[in-house]
């Protein structure tokens, strides 16, 4: 993989934004970083960066050593933008700004088809242990098991058991959807919302969760159809 895509610099109207790549080994990432920082030092210089790492998991020494390697060029970090709650949570607990970025939702919002964009579809098991992220809506086709976790920026429909962790709409689009064969996750998440679920619970049908009143609810398939049918005819 060339050094542009592994490690990228580029402005803009947030600031600085440091890409990294999130399928290289952290410390060999940093150092490429380092030597990139290195060839124009004065260029950087009192400047502020902001970091999107995309699904990578990072704990506060990780994101400390990073912020370490900006200082030593006179840069600081203020931002880590990733689609990882792990990161985001030990980025928030160092104080810095956390999020998957105001650029890349802002560019998602303009078409007004975030939900349907870059859809993903993935054939399943997604077994215990396993992490899926996606930057739009994902279907499994097969189970979630226990121990797995599914996060997306759109809807999350899995055709079959959900018994992990799910997050839909994770950009604070709260207008997202899960919907399940079986819906029987652990924890649900739609944008800012959360919800524990009982897996000890075997719905009869397939459900759909959404957020209502601020609040996440789940309804059956049936009903949830009865309603947006009637919402979209009460708006002709």
């Amino acid at each position: 993989m060339s050094s542009d895509v592994r490690v990228r610099i580029r402005g803009t109207k947030e600031g600085l934004v440091v890409s990294l790549s999130d399928d290289e080994p952290w410390e060999s990432l940093l150092q490429e970083l380092e030597e990139q920082l290195g060839r124009r030092p004065t260029f950087f210089r009192g400047g502020r960066v902001a970091v999107t790492v995309g699904p990578r998991h990072l704990s506060t020494e990780a994101i400390e050593t990073l912020g370490e390697v900006l200082s030593r060029y006179g840069v600081s970090l203020w931002a880590v933008w990733s689609l990882s709650e792990l990161t985001q949570q030990a980025a928030a607990a160092l104080g810095l700004e956390t999020g998957l970025g105001p650029g890349q939702r802002s560019q998602e919002e303009e078409t007004g088809d975030w939900e349907l964009q870059h859809a993903r579809i993935v054939v399943g098991p997604v077994r215990s242990g396993q992490r899926i992220h996606h930057r739009g809506s994902t279907v499994i086709l097969g189970d979630v098991h226990p121990g797995a976790e599914v996060i997306a920026t759109g809807h999350v429909i899995v055709w079959g058991q959900l018994l992990g962790v799910v997050h839909a709409g994770v950009q604070d689009h709260d207008e997202a959807l899960v919907a399940a064969l079986k819906f029987m996750p652990t924890q649900v998440r739609i944008g800012k919302y959360m919800a524990r679920g009982d897996p000890q619970s075997v719905p009869d049908e397939p459900e759909v969760a959404r957020v209502v009143d601020g609040q996440i609810v789940v309804e059956p398939w049936t009903r949830w159809r009865k309603w947006v049918t009637l919402g979209d005819e009460s708006e002709s």
